[in-house]
């Protein structure tokens, strides 16, 4: 488990690096522009099992990532929820410390992929109204 925590921590180190930064974090204390957004899901009592560990959305694709030491291995219900997000077209991972660098690649492409934005832009504001607010502040 501290292997995980360790690594987790260095994921989050490179998640601030290129502007991804956990939810309600300070807009002062940002040092990069940001491009997307975390969270942290704590497993437990009140939160369903399975749920991958960090929950993003970055540049408009929502990723799950379920940190896992180097020895980890993930259960059936992280496949299963992985496997969803993935059939979902969202991006769904198990990540390990030696896949760390593909990992930072993988995030990088996703920062600088444009494809989707502009229809993604018009699709939201198509569909906004006061009932359905897509908030832009």
């Amino acid at each position: 488990m501290a292997e995980e925590k360790l690594f987790e921590g260095r994921i989050k180190k490179f998640f601030h690096s290129v502007g991804i930064y956990p939810a309600g974090f300070p807009k002062d204390k940002m040092t990069v522009e940001a491009v997307g957004w975390y969270v942290k899901i704590w497993g437990g009592g009140y939160q369903k099992s399975g749920i991958p560990d960090l929950i993003c959305c970055v540049n408009g694709y929502m990723l799950a990532i379920e940190v896992k030491a180097t020895h980890g291995r993930p259960s059936e219900l992280q496949k299963l929820n992985v496997s969803r997000i993935n059939k979902s077209n969202g991006i769904g991972l198990f990540l390990y410390p030696e896949g760390f660098e593909q990992f930072k690649n993988l995030m990088k492409g996703v920062i600088g992929c444009n494809s989707h934005t502009q229809e993604l832009k018009s699709l939201k504001d198509a569909n906004s109204n006061t009932k359905c607010v897509i908030w832009t502040e």
